[in-house]
């Protein structure tokens, strides 16, 4: 229970490598508050952590606006009286993988501003509440692209070195409040819209190569989902107390950055 009495948020907590977060984070004794776009219905993985007894809950909202951030963030903090973890995992409008001189313009901004900017108005959206009770810890979950160049994520790596220096600097701006904010870099992983994307392309599509020659190079396998949410817990949790701006790579030992 290495998280028990702490409230954690985590966004785009619904699906893929959110969602293993939010199971982890429930299952280490969490308050757990799921962030997902609006929708009719609760995410079923509310739905199944509420029924096994877990502390879960929903706060619909969409990271690419700023002022729906402050407003998830307001009402969880009005909810439970604290905010201890943010986890910033998803990449809503984020477009799809392709090569460079294959993407249309109008991708650029939409590309960038689902892999960085969103993530930045979520972090925005916790200082003040964090700052005031003078503790916090900040995750953000990114492509290893940043790290290594990959054909056909040539944006997303982009956006990934961009959040990487951005975890960089505020780690270092926010420790006088308290806030400890670090990265996740993550390469292939099964069960995520990207794996999922080189699977509906074919073998013979570049991005199903890239990744083919990516998996038979990775000595440890490809990643699983579990594989991330156990690296956001260590820093979610206070093993990882004297962490901050650090970026971890999680890639079966593809490559050592």
């Amino acid at each position: 229970m290495r998280l028990k009495d702490k409230v954690a948020l985590v966004i785009g907590g619904s699906q893929s490598l959110g969602e293993a977060i939010s199971s982890e984070f429930a299952r280490q004794g969490a308050q757990v508050i799921v962030n997902s776009r609006p929708r009719e219905e609760p995410p079923a993985v509310v739905t199944r952590l509420t029924a096994e007894g877990l502390q879960v809950a929903w706060e619909p909202g969409d990271m690419n606006d700023p002022a729906s951030m402050v407003a998830v963030v307001e009402r969880v903090v009005a909810r439970f009286g604290r905010l201890d973890i943010l986890v910033v995992s998803g990449s809503p409008g984020g477009g799809k993988p392709d090569l460079f001189e294959e993407m249309p313009t109008t991708e650029y901004a939409r590309m960038l501003n689902g892999q960085l900017i969103s993530r930045m108005n979520c972090l925005h959206a916790v200082v003040q509440p964090m700052a005031k009770q003078g503790y916090g810890k900040v995750v953000f979950v990114t492509s290893d692209a940043g790290r290594t160049p990959t054909p056909s994520e040539t944006l997303v790596g982009t956006a990934a070195a961009g959040l990487m220096y951005f975890t960089r600097a505020v780690g270092k701006e926010l420790a006088r409040k308290g806030i400890r904010v670090n990265c996740i870099a993550t390469t292939l992983t099964k069960d995520t819209p990207i794996h999922n994307y080189a699977q509906l392309y074919g073998k013979d599509h570049v991005l199903s190569k890239a990744f083919a020659k990516i998996e038979a190079q990775t000595p440890f396998g490809m990643n699983v989902p579990s594989d991330i949410a156990k690296t956001a817990l260590y820093f979610a949790s206070s093993d990882s107390d004297q962490v901050s701006g650090s970026v971890i790579s999680v890639n079966g030992g593809l490559s050592f950055p």
